[in-house]
This record gives C-alpha cells, sequence and structure tokens, in this order.
C-alpha cells in the first residue's frame, strides 16, 4: 500500500510532463521557424538577462557540490581526509574562479542594457550567499547532504555530456546567423542564406547527411561570423537552466521539506521555462533546441532521483511522510 500511494503523483507528473513534451514537439516540428520570427527582440532586457545569467544554476549546483564534499569524511585515516580536503578545496576555488570569469567577462561589455540592475540583482544575491554561509550546519545534516551532491554530480555530467553530443549530431545552424542585421549575421552572408534558406527541422540529423546548399565555403563563412553557427540544438543554457531540478531531492533526505515538496519543483520548471523563452527572443535558439534542452536536464534529474530513491539503503530507510501514514492508515482502518 505505501508503494502505491507513493508512486501516484509520479505517475501522473511522469504522464503530464511526456504529453506536453510530445505536444511541443510537435509543434516546433512545423511551427519552430516562425515562432522564433515572432518572439524575435534582439534589444529585449528580458532576453539579455537570462542570456547572462541563465546558466547559473550548472555553476552555482557544481560549487555547492564541491563544498558538501569538502566537509565530508570518507576515510578514518586522518592523512587522507586532510588530502581529499585539500582536493576539493581546490576543485572550489576552481569552480569559483571559472564562474567569475564565465560570467564577470559578460558585465564588461560597452552594449550591455541596464548594468545597474544587475550590479543590484548580484549584490543581493551575494549578500544572501555570504549569510548563508556563515551558519554552521551540523554533522548529522553534513553527512545527508552527501547524497545531494552525488546526485547533482551525476546530473550535471550526463545531461551536459548528452547536449554536446547532440549539438555534433544535428549540426543545425542557429537562427541568429540568418537574421540581417543581427551581429552574428553581416550583410556579406545574407546572400549565402536568403529567406533562411540554412534553417533545418530538428527531427534532421545534419551530421550524417548535410544539407545540399551547406558547401565547405557556406560553412566557413558562417563560423567565422560565429563560432558556434552550428550548435543550435540543443540549448546549452537551457540544459544549464535544468540543473536547477537538483533542487527535486532535498524533500526527500530532509523530511521539513516534504510538506513543500510541490515548490521544489515548480520552481525549477518555472526558471527553465523562462532561460528557454529567452533564448527564443534573442534568436540563440528554436523552440525545440530549449524543448529538448529542458527536457534533457529533466528527465536525467528525475530518472536518478528514481533510481536513489528505489535502489539505496539511505532513501529506503527514510520514514513515510506524516500525509502519507495518516492516509495508510485510514484506508486500513
Amino acid at each position: 500500500m505505501k508503494k502505491k500511494i507513493k508512486n501516484i503523483p509520479s505517475f501522473i507528473g511522469i504522464t503530464v510532463s511526456i504529453s506536453v513534451f510530445i505536444v511541443l514537439a510537435i509543434v516546433s516540428a512545423f511551427l519552430d521557424l516562425e515562432i522564433s520570427k515572432a518572439l524575435y527582440s534582439p534589444n529585449s532586457f528580458f532576453g539579455h538577462y537570462f542570456a547572462n545569467t541563465g546558466e547559473l544554476p550548472l555553476f552555482l549546483f557544481g560549487l555547492t557540490a564541491c563544498v558538501i564534499l569538502f566537509y565530508q569524511n570518507f576515510s578514518s585515516d586522518k592523512k587522507k581526509n586532510i588530502a581529499t580536503k585539500i582536493v576539493f578545496a581546490i576543485l572550489t576555488f576552481a569552480g569559483c574562479f571559472i564562474t567569475l570569469y564565465y560570467f564577470g567577462r559578460r558585465f564588461t561589455k560597452e552594449d550591455l542594457l541596464y548594468p545597474l540592475i544587475y550590479m543590484i540583482i548580484f549584490a543581493i544575491f551575494f549578500a544572501i550567499l555570504c549569510l548563508l554561509c556563515g551558519k554552521i550546519l551540523p554533522n548529522d545534516t553534513m553527512k545527508k547532504l552527501l547524497w545531494f551532491a552525488l546526485f547533482i554530480i551525476i546530473v550535471l555530467i550526463i545531461s551536459n555530456v548528452l547536449v554536446q553530443v547532440f549539438k555534433l549530431l544535428w549540426d543545425r545552424q542557429r537562427f541568429r546567423t540568418m537574421v540581417d542585421g543581427n551581429p552574428s549575421a553581416p550583410a556579406t552572408l545574407a546572400q549565402l542564406s536568403p529567406n533562411f534558406k540554412g534553417f533545418t527541422p530538428w527531427y534532421k540529423i545534419n551530421l550524417f547527411k548535410q544539407p545540399e546548399f551547406r558547401t565547405e565555403a557556406y560553412r566557413t563563412a558562417f563560423l567565422e561570423a560565429d563560432d558556434d553557427a552550428f550548435k543550435s540544438f540543443p540549448s546549452g543554457h537551457t540544459v544549464a537552466a535544468s540543473a536547477s531540478f537538483c533542487l527535486i531531492l532535498l524533500p526527500d533526505i530532509f523530511d521539513k521539506f516534504k510538506k513543500y515538496k510541490v515548490v521544489f519543483w515548480i520552481v525549477p520548471i518555472i526558471y527553465t521555462v523562462l532561460v528557454g523563452i529567452s533564448r527564443i527572443v534573442i534568436a540563440a535558439h528554436y523552440l525545440s533546441d530549449v524543448l529538448f534542452g529542458g527536457y534533457i536536464g529533466f528527465a536525467i534529474a528525475v530518472c536518478t532521483r528514481m533510481i536513489f530513491l528505489k535502489k539505496t539503503p539511505f532513501f529506503q530507510a527514510q520514514p513515510i511522510p506524516e500525509c502519507e501514514l495518516s492516509n495508510l492508515e485510514h484506508e486500513t482502518n
């Protein structure tokens, strides 16, 4: 009975998510180009904001995993523990450096829209982060977070590797390289791709059979203007944003979060959707690009969570939530 009750929400959620994916995949198969044309707004602050910050979850969760692993004691040998702490301290420093460098260079651009808003938002973010870092977590809590760190590592590695493989296979040309006036589409390229000639539908894998018009000279011309000209499918930004789905495991680790479980699902969904839309707005991707990118991260997180819950002793030993326990007792009586 316990197993049946526990699986009902998962079954409904999986059914709804698959249905939404199928519908949007069909829509994008016919309307990808038209949707991109309709939503294109190169000066949109919304689009530029998420273009610059949308990948934050990938970096933040990666850093979180490093910090959690730093506080773990993997061995009874003191020297080995010191050695592992040094390794994770170096990884944490490297992660911070890469994060600051990656995002910092984006905020030094002369054409950045509304820089003051970015400064205020980041000031608030880092202030909250510093306050949270000042709170010392109990050892028991940190031990439980080891599972969260492992979950993050698995989700981030698998989802990002898959995205890079798909980008190589699909070899899809970006919409921005065909929009007249876009920095990635100088006037000299207009004659090479009239009326969005370079567009290919998401269900076509171009690596195995290149379109006839895409000659070596064609590729070279576009790559000179945009290094990522043929890396449209799927969206890397959206996959990075979907790293926020790592949050879904926290209610399974800490009982106090179980009553807010829906929040840990809704927040990642909203954030990933916003990032996905922003990528269409600034012509970086098509609807299908962000759809598949978001669902790759989502699917990996959901599947990994299911494996953790069913196969690991830690989660199998977790007590039944009070709401499920009361329902179980009521049905038994």
